[in-house]
């Protein structure tokens, strides 16, 4: 299946790039598993025309020259979602955007650079109520494009949570959430669609 955009996770990161875009006349495939639509917007999103694929996932990618050609999910097995641009809003640790293991945080879906320190003492603080570091790791991005390898992804704009400094236990968390969908969106409609 051909799209012009492949938003990858719900949560209000993904529905709002999603309904963005959608309304701006591309077409658009949103796939979200568990509750990260449950409290989203994205009956606006399907009024626009896009797609849901609610309760499936995204499982892997096929890079080639520094870009993102088209994903698979848990449920289309070897049928791939193509498209010439994709948002990744797959959330931090409890929706799986990133893991953290004994020595590293990574992200697991396409193994993008990720922010974090490496002395995992340092990831907590002991006081429930304090800032805890660990919320602030995420991927890395050089304006507003996913980096792998320290090498920028052509097509794929992460949003939300899943970004290094975005943080829904801060105040202004949902600020900043739209923030980044809003500059994916806006990085994605200025792309060249004719050559995608």
């Amino acid at each position: 299946m051909k799209f012009d955009v492949v938003i990858i996770g719900g949560g209000l990161a993904g529905t709002s790039a999603a309904t963005e875009l959608q309304k701006s006349g591309l077409k658009c495939i949103l796939v979200a598993d568990g509750l990260s639509l449950y409290n989203c917007p994205k009956n606006e999103f399907k009024a626009a025309g896009g797609t849901v694929l609610q309760g499936d996932r995204v499982v892997s990618g096929d890079f080639e020259d520094g870009r993102l050609l088209r994903v698979y999910t848990a449920k289309l097995g070897n049928e791939p979602l193509e498209a010439g641009q994709f948002v990744l809003a797959t959330g931090k640790y409890f929706s799986r955007g990133l893991v953290a293991d004994m020595d590293k945080v990574y992200e697991p879906l396409f193994d993008l650079d990720v922010e974090y320190d490496a002395d995992r003492l340092s990831w907590f603080d002991p006081s429930f109520a304090a800032p805890q570091r660990f919320l602030e790791f995420g991927v890395k991005t050089s304006g507003a494009l996913a980096l792998k390898g320290g090498v920028p992804i052509d097509n794929l704009y992460p949003a939300g949570e899943v970004l290094a400094g975005v943080s829904s236990a801060q105040g202004d968390a949902t600020e900043q959430i739209l923030n980044s969908a809003r500059q994916a969106v806006r990085a994605i409609r200025k792309t060249d669609y004719a050559g995608e």
